[in-house]
């Protein structure tokens, strides 16, 4: 077969955690087919003093309605993403009804922080049935591999409506819902996801649907994987992860879970014992896979749309008003007492008020990078009080930095290293205008494995690529003949992310968050078709995008 594109002179690192070796690769229609001591071919690579890897893939991402409108799946793709994972936490936008999308809409835009306006202008209702909306993606074409999860809330709000959210389902519903996910599994969605979390909060100011679920239903269509063989299932579980290791030898299937995060002592949030548990059912052979970031938990809050805080019982009121009702919430004291009583209790949201910090504000720009603690030490009253002030007088347009988890960089460090822990929770695709956590790949390779030295190379590639293909039974993350040509070329010395930046290009105008300018990312290729080139994104060049839908496969690969 004659070869369309070598790349020359490199250090592979296949991503299968072997040892790094001197290596040229040889690629023809979209795949590996020679790996050599040399290799030529009539289009070359020169990767002389760099790193050739397979592409990254992201475990835990949100694009399910951005694929729509930006094919390109940014800023993933320009972080050396080369396939995605999409419906997490049971929020996919398919399989839907006419009648349902409204809802399901207001749903995302309070538990995913996209907003209402963008989904709206963005998604062209053109599909139902998770099948129907897969086409759609392949109509559209995408930069990179495409695939998702079929979510819990959107198969609930398709077969029992408003209800949805009300009540627990009949037992001829649970058997409508189960034909829905296989329907959805054998069309090529990875599996089935849900939020068993118990504090997130959807339309209307209530519960999301998959809450309403009685257990009996949630483990009827997590099983749906096992009774068609097709599939893996995919968790959200909040506090109580411990009946997941129950759950799962019964199950039979991969289970993925998110996630395992580091929160201060006085939270009473053991992370340590949950990596113990994790590491002992790793250990024992069961198949389960706890999702662990590099990144700390920040988010930066405009008061106009504080998601972090729907959890809290005392946001309900806030959640279904307009503007002027949220004004009033704020500027009603008794309310105020309400919701600090709440905080002060441990009501599930725990901000350190010193690390609360003003990041933006027309009104007090000297406010700017000083805590709410100290603001409220000078004037008085409560934090959130002080909050509730600056955001009044910025009409709600403040917006505060906060760290609500995962910055001990020892705990993290552990949980980096934990057996059976997966790099997950990039939440790329959702909480744009909050964080850019897409960057997470060109992160924790640059600042923890390089910088830190937290561990070999080659295990750090394989943590980002082959560990997470082999969890999702795709054949993607390593490098081997006859495996899809999805391949990094990195100057190791000069990787990273780069800089965060806010941009309005989202539809109806939204912003977002982007680290647009990663550095010591050369070439990036998808199915042999470079989308990035010399450092710099090549896909305005190409006649049509080389990526494309990942689907499942009946216990087999795709």
């Amino acid at each position: 077969m004659a070869l369309e594109i070598a790349i020359r002179g490199g250090t592979l690192i296949d991503g299968s955690g072997a040892p790094a070796r001197r290596a040229d690769l040889g690629i023809a229609n979209g795949r590996v087919v020679e790996i050599d001591a040399r290799v030529t071919a009539a289009r070359e690579i020169d990767a002389s003093g760099r790193l050739v890897t397979p592409g990254f893939i992201d475990l835990h991402t949100h694009y399910d309605p951005q694929v729509l409108w930006d094919p390109e799946l940014t800023p993933s793709s320009w972080h050396g993403v080369t396939a995605v994972v999409a419906g997490n936490c049971g929020y996919s936008i398919a399989p839907n009804r006419p009648e349902g999308r409204g809802t399901l809409l207001r749903t995302l835009d309070k538990v995913e922080d996209m907003r209402l306006a963008t989904l709206e202008q963005g998604i062209e209702w053109d599909f139902e049935s998770y099948g129907e909306y897969l086409e759609r993606i392949e109509r559209g074409g995408t930069a990179i591999g495409f695939g998702g999860f079929v979510g819990h809330t959107a198969v609930r709000i398709c077969v029992m409506g408003q209800d949805a959210y009300e009540r627990e389902a009949t037992g001829a519903e649970i058997a409508q819902m189960q034909e829905l996910v296989a329907d959805s599994i054998r069309a090529g969605a990875l599996g089935f996801s849900t939020d068993r979390a118990g504090y997130h909060i959807g339309d209307g100011g209530r519960p999301v649907p998959s809450i309403a679920a009685s257990q009996a239903e949630t483990e009827a269509l997590l099983q749906v994987t096992a009774r068609i063989g097709q599939g893996i299932a995919h968790v959200a579980p909040g506090e109580d992860s411990s009946w997941l290791y129950d759950f799962q030898p019964r199950l039979g299937r991969t289970l993925n879970w998110s996630s395992i995060l580091q929160f201060p002592p006085e939270l009473g949030r053991d992370h340590d014992a949950q990596l113990a548990r994790q590491e002992r059912a790793h250990a024992a052979g069961m198949d389960i896979w706890a999702q662990v970031t590099c990144r700390p938990i920040v988010q930066q809050i405009s008061m106009a749309e504080p998601t972090p805080f729907y959890q809290m019982p005392a946001f309900a009121p806030f959640v279904a008003a307009d503007p002027a009702g949220r004004r009033r919430l704020y500027a009603d004291a008794q309310w105020r007492a309400r919701v600090w009583a709440e905080f002060q209790g441990g009501a599930r949201v725990h901000p350190r008020w010193d690390t609360f910090l003003v990041s933006e504000s027309d009104a007090h720009p000297g406010l700017c990078g000083r805590s709410v603690a100290a603001i409220a030490a000078e004037r008085g009253g409560t934090p959130f009080d002080a909050i509730c002030a600056v955001a009044l007088d910025d009409d709600l347009a403040t917006r505060f930095e906060v760290t609500f988890a995962n910055d001990d960089e020892d705990a993290v460090r552990r949980l980096l290293l934990g057996d059976g822990c997966i790099m997950g929770l990039s939440d790329a695709g959702a909480h744009v205008g909050q964080i850019c956590d897409a960057v997470m790949p060109t992160d924790f390779l640059a600042r923890w494995v390089r910088d830190r030295e937290l561990m070999p190379v080659e295990r750090g590639i394989h943590k980002l690529t082959g560990e997470i293909g082999a969890v999702l039974g795709l054949e993607r993350g390593t490098l081997r003949p006859g495996a899809p040509a999805d391949v990094l070329v990195l100057d190791w010395n000069a990787l990273d992310p780069g800089p965060i930046r806010r941009v309005h290009d989202m539809p109806a105008d939204g912003d977002r968050l982007v680290a647009d300018a990663p550095a010591g990312i050369d070439w990036a290729l998808v199915n042999g078709v470079p989308i990035r080139a010399g450092g710099k994104p090549c896909t305005r060049e190409l006649e049509r995008l080389p990526g494309g839908v990942l689907r499942s496969r009946p216990d087999g690969p795709s």
